[in-house]
């Protein structure tokens, strides 16, 4: 497949398990804080500025969310974890819904979990690393807001970023949903790991 988005749409949005789309193409999920920009960096992905909504409240992403890219492959959209403010059986049942499709989607070829370059991986960043990671899953870091770091220092937050998350990502890719930087190597990850 060549790395280009001719196609985009949300195809489904999913509260239950017992309502996702047929499994008939690979899947690759996102998932990461509630405020770390998962919207914003998917629409620079798919090429269009508002098919995944970016909300000024953290915690807008309530079910797992179905793009369709070029008929090929889906890109799904997770809850955010961390700073939604929501009751506590809402969490509860986003914990269960994502656990749920995690395990046992059989056309999940893996996870990009996007940690904030600004900040260090905390221990939530870190489980769902080691969560995906223990179920067989591929998991690969993307460092978004790369464009907030002054040049000087990220290389030196780059390192910081990787020794916070040990063993668990050996080459964390920095990237922008603001500038487009690291895109081009995110979507050609992409686009080999959901190649038949």
């Amino acid at each position: 497949m060549e790395p280009r988005v001719r196609k985009a749409e949300l195809a489904a949005s999913v509260h239950d398990l017992s309502r996702l789309p047929p499994a008939d193409r690979p899947e690759i999920a996102v998932a990461g804080r509630s405020n770390v920009g998962k919207s914003a960096l998917l629409n620079r992905l798919l090429g269009r500025r508002k098919l995944a909504r970016v909300s000024q409240r953290p915690g807008h992403t309530r079910g797992l969310n179905f793009y369709g890219v070029n008929d090929a492959f889906y890109l799904v959209d997770l809850p955010g974890y961390g700073f939604a403010r929501v009751p506590a059986a809402v969490r509860r049942q986003w914990q269960a819904l994502v656990e749920g499709y995690l395990s046992g989607r059989a056309t999940l070829r893996g996870v990009v979990c996007i940690v904030d370059a600004r900040r260090l991986p905390d221990q939530a960043d870190v489980d769902l690393v080691r969560y995906v990671r223990g179920l067989g899953r591929q998991a690969w870091v993307v460092v978004n807001k790369i464009d907030k770091i002054p040049q000087p220092r990220r290389a030196a937050q780059m390192k910081r970023i990787r020794a916070a998350l040990g063993d668990l990502a050996a080459a964390p890719l920095p990237c922008s949903a603001r500038t487009g930087e690291g895109v081009e190597a995110l979507l050609g990850l992409l686009w080999n790991a959901a190649a038949p």
